[in-house]
């Protein structure tokens, strides 16, 4: 699968950045998966879990509310908090 350039920033600093295959998490209207070449967006999140499947293994990490942006080569997640939640 391809891979792509994901990062979770937050006002202190950077959570995590580097190359994934998939991103998945819940917006207010639903749940969302972003793969390599996604159309370019920007997505409202509530407070809950992104996982990110990185090197064959889901990492999870517990953030704020937060805003997913894509532009088809890359995805970022902009929040106020986030935090390591464990693989799956």
């Amino acid at each position: 699968m391809t891979t792509f350039p994901f990062s979770i920033l937050t006002p202190g600093g950077t959570i995590v950045s580097g190359d994934v295959t998939q991103i998945e998490l819940r917006t207010y209207v639903g749940s969302l998966g972003v793969m390599a070449g996604h159309a370019p967006m920007v997505a409202a999140c509530p407070a809950g879990v992104v996982r990110i499947q990185q090197d064959g293994v889901w990492i999870r990490f517990k953030t704020a509310p937060c805003l997913l942006t894509t532009d088809g080569e890359k995805a970022t997640v902009l929040t106020s908090h986030a935090k390591y939640a464990g693989t799956q």
